[in-house]
């Protein structure tokens, strides 16, 4: 027999919220990437490893791309673990990594010629910002706006830094398409050609890569 009775939500919503009104009036908190720094990206091999997406005309697909089509947000991780870890491993549930998966990818490490100014969008930042984590790991439709919002602050951060969500011990980075900003590829390499090093990754969070089918 039912009651009837209606079940009250449990927990947040878990969409992170719109930026504050007052977000304009505050000083951002802010971190410096050195000129020079490797950041680490994992592609298509087709395609140049400097992007920043959607691409004109395309609709926002990812997590910061911009909500008003105003600029490109090119995406990047701090190290090459939270690199693959963002490409690699989106289906936690899965044991083994695909040969399929990596076929056709590379890494390539890019350098920035000066340094990067990064809106801090994890850790302590979050609430200097007025946010939570879930920018990082809740719905998209957030946080569009919240790059607009960091790209029009007076503050005129690079970008922003937020934690991986498939491994939170990682910080990646979204780079607005500012006119300024140069980037050049120092390094790529076909992740076929990098199965050792693959394969010690993947050991860290306890997956394998499998064989290529016959």
């Amino acid at each position: 027999m039912k009651s009837g009775k209606k079940i009250a939500q449990r927990g947040p919503s878990g969409a992170a919220p719109p930026p504050p009104d007052w977000l304009g009036k505050i000083s951002l908190p802010i971190d410096e990437i050195r000129a020079g720094q490797p950041l680490h990206r994992v592609h298509q091999s087709s395609f140049n490893p400097i992007f920043f997406g959607p691409g004109p005309g395309v609709p926002a697909t990812s997590r910061f791309d911009c909500a008003s089509g105003r600029f490109g947000v090119l995406y990047a991780g701090l190290t090459l673990r939270g690199a693959l870890a963002e490409t690699l491993l989106r289906n936690p549930q899965r044991l083994m990594v695909s040969s399929i998966d990596i076929a056709g990818r590379s890494a390539t490490s890019l350098v920035s010629v000066r340094p990067l100014r990064v809106a801090r969008l994890h850790g302590a930042g979050l609430q200097g910002v007025g946010t939570d984590n879930a920018i990082s790991t809740g719905p998209y439709e957030p946080c569009g706006l919240w790059s607009d919002a960091l790209w029009d602050h007076n503050d005129q951060p690079d970008g922003l830094a937020y934690q991986s969500r498939h491994d939170s011990s990682e910080i990646c980075l979204a780079l607005f398409e500012r006119p300024d900003i140069r980037l050049t590829a120092q390094e790529t390499r076909p992740l076929s050609q990098m199965l050792k090093e693959l394969a010690e990754v993947l050991n860290i969070f306890g997956k394998s890569l499998s064989e290529p089918s016959a």
